[in-house]
């Protein structure tokens, strides 16, 4: 009976795999500075990051990598990006 209980996963593992993941609210901080940035004219966008845990940094700097955004500094508390 121990066996069927073995297959519900530590809450450890489920808390660790959401904190990874960035929450709706860091998304629209990020698109809403980018987007104030754009339409100031700037080419450069600073993102403050004192909302986001080590794992979401990491998770935000391979998303706008992949979006094609390069780093001009990357900081503890914030990034820099070129747009």
């Amino acid at each position: 009976m121990t066996n069927r209980y073995d297959k519900i996963p530590d809450h450890k593992v489920i808390k660790s795999a959401m904190q990874q993941e960035l929450t709706d609210k860091q998304i629209e901080y990020v698109r809403t500075e980018i987007e104030k940035a754009v339409l100031e004219n700037k080419h450069k966008v600073y993102i403050g990051l004192d909302s986001f845990n080590p794992s979401q940094k990491k998770k935000l700097g391979q998303v706008l990598k992949s979006k094609g955004y390069k780093f001009v500094e990357e900081l503890s508390r914030s990034f820099m990006v070129n747009l």
